[in-house]
């Protein structure tokens, strides 16, 4: 029995998508669980996060194979005329890696506003004062959420003195 695949490049895709997944668990595996970590623990939310995308993901791959594609709605935001806007995806992926490099170096407080500010052009946003705004604001609030709610404590960087 032969398998008529109609959209290898969603098949690409999620077949990426499952491997990231298994990649994500059994990478969890090696973390190391601290002596005085809650019930809860490190692994739970890499746990989480690797079984929610590997099912997911496995679960259309068995879609794709048995046929059932989705075909893109006119209502859709994305339009095939428009060019590909290598600008943003280096903006995007530049914030990230930013992200990523400054969060030991400099700490959380500066780090995640700086890439929140990346993003936030990214994806269109005009008024930089607005901007600004967001990237203060919802970094220092998912800050205090986590420290304060959670307690799991963030790079502070130069501001390791003040909390």
């Amino acid at each position: 029995m032969k398998l008529a695949i109609q959209s290898k490049g969603e098949l690409a895709f999620t077949g990426l998508l499952l491997a990231l997944g298994i990649f994500v668990l059994i990478e969890t595996a090696a973390i190391p669980i601290p002596v005085a970590s809650s019930n809860v623990g490190p692994r739970f939310m890499p746990y989480f996060a690797g079984a929610l995308l590997t099912g997911a993901a496995a679960w259309t791959v068995v879609d794709i194979l048995r046929g059932r594609t989705v075909a893109p709605e006119d209502s859709e935001l994305a339009d095939p005329t428009q060019r590909f806007h290598w600008g943003r995806v280096g903006l995007l992926v530049a914030s990230v890696i930013a992200f990523a490099a400054l969060l030991d170096v400099v700490g959380y407080l500066i780090a995640a506003p700086i890439s929140v500010f990346g993003l936030l052009i990214t994806f269109g946003a005009r008024r930089w004062w607005v901007m600004a705004i967001v990237a203060v604001v919802l970094p220092l609030l998912i800050f205090l959420l986590f420290t304060q709610v959670l307690g799991i404590y963030l790079p502070l960087g130069p501001f390791e003195d003040l909390f």
